[in-house]
């Protein structure tokens, strides 16, 4: 009987330093999270609202909720969000697919991002992402690009 007591002292005490770590590591991971208040939204084709962005010293999320302000539909397009750090770097972009939104519709939309020391961010809209740039064409772009920086 009395190694019945002890085994569920135990398992009492087991649960309970289950139970407050996780509580204690939840707390943790929320309050290393800082808001990005700063951020550039360029996009005149959609309504953008940005709802909650956060970054910590690993990662981060922004979600938000985009609407079509034109009285047309608009199909096959992507928000590029690009990630920038406090020097205004580049440290990523990510792309979100807007496959067809009517007008006035509503639309929401997530960003999750894997970078460091993110303070800042610029959503922008365009035709397509890098994957689906020809390579050949992307070659021939930047080769072009590279003669015209050496000619001058």
């Amino acid at each position: 009987m009395s190694r019945m007591k002890t085994f569920l002292i135990y398992l009492l005490l087991f649960i309970a330093f289950y139970v407050f770590s996780n509580i204690m590591i939840n707390a943790f991971l929320k309050v290393s999270y800082t808001d990005i208040l700063n951020y550039d939204v360029d996009v005149e084709e959609l309504f953008v609202d940005i709802t909650e962005a956060k970054a910590s010293n690993r990662d981060g999320h922004i979600y938000g909720i985009v609407k079509n302000n034109r009285n047309e539909v608009i199909k096959d397009k992507y928000l590029k969000v690009s990630m920038l750090n406090n020097k205004g770097n580049v440290l990523g972009e990510k792309y979100v697919k807007i496959d067809e939104i009517q007008p006035e519709q509503l639309r929401k939309f997530e960003v999750n991002f894997n970078y460091k020391n993110v303070k800042t961010f610029k959503i922008e809209i365009t035709d397509t992402k890098p994957e689906d740039i020809n390579f050949l064409e992307l070659i021939k772009t930047n080769a072009n690009d590279w003669v015209n920086m050496v000619a001058n």
